[in-house]
């Protein structure tokens, strides 16, 4: 028995490299199989993402906007790093007007997409968000990156123009209606003035009349001439004329900035 454990002894030694190198083989057999698994488990769920984006797709193009976030959001699950599911996402969520959301897409869209054209795409989508929601500085922020990353884009200048203008719009009425605050300050003060003087004014004829024991009967105010109704009418329709040239170009204002650009 202790020659036979002697001889194994002996015969490990002699082979010991042989074994060393049986014992790396089935480590790295190891090792493959384990791959060989995770690799085939990541393209079935490739595979899966794929089918729900499809399905995702289908459902948009059928105007199912709420079924087509759901797959999605299944894609996602499955393939978080899928920028097509994203984008598609954000497309469906603003068909539906929940612009928030959208606008969270297209984020992920603008930081994680490799291609500029994806991501101008992007910047592009977000800003009509913003549009939509009368955001118009962050509106024309987010065209002029879409610009930079691609500057043919007629859409996009189209609707950073529009974006301005509403900018320069609001800023117009804004300084009118600042303007307008101060006037009907100034003149009720003014009236408040008048009023004062007239009471004063008042109060002493009163005492007059007192003291000379007689009452004085304020004139009625004196009728307006032929020239002064005439001048009158013409300011009266002066004024018209241009409140109807304002609101016949506001009505002329039909242009709307362009849509969502899809994946």
């Amino acid at each position: 028995m202790k020659n036979k454990i002697e001889h194994i002894k002996a015969f490990i030694h002699k082979h010991k490299t042989l074994f060393i190198v049986l014992g790396v083989i089935k480590f790295l057999v190891k090792i493959a199989i384990v791959l060989f698994m995770v690799t085939k488990a990541k393209s079935a769920a490739a595979q899966t993402a794929n089918q729900f984006l499809r399905e995702g797709n289908k459902l948009y193009k059928n105007q199912k906007y709420n079924n087509a976030t759901e797959s999605y959001a299944k894609a996602l699950q499955l393939a978080p790093k899928d920028v097509r599911a994203y984008f598609n996402q954000g497309d469906a969520f603003y068909r539906l007007n929940e612009l928030d959301k959208s606008k969270d897409m297209f984020d992920a869209v603008s930081k994680a997409a490799l291609n500029s054209d994806i991501k101008a795409r992007a910047f592009y989508n977000t800003g009509n968000i913003f549009y939509k929601q009368e955001k118009y500085e962050e509106s024309a922020k987010a065209y002029k990156e879409s610009l930079k990353l691609n500057p043919k884009d007629v859409d996009a200048k189209y609707n950073l123009m529009m974006a301005l203008a509403k900018i320069k719009k609001n800023k117009n009425n804004e300084n009118k209606n600042n303007k307008d605050n101060k006037n009907n300050k100034e003149n009720k003060d003014n009236k408040n003035d008048k009023n004062q003087q007239n009471q004063n004014k008042n109060n002493q004829n009163k005492n007059n009349q007192n003291q000379q024991g007689a009452q004085n009967q304020q004139a009625p105010p004196g009728q307006m001439s032929k020239e002064q109704v005439e001048k009158l009418l013409e300011a009266m329709s002066a004024e018209e004329g241009k409140v109807q040239q304002k609101l016949s170009k506001e009505k002329g204002e039909t242009k709307k900035a362009k849509v969502q650009k899809d994946w």
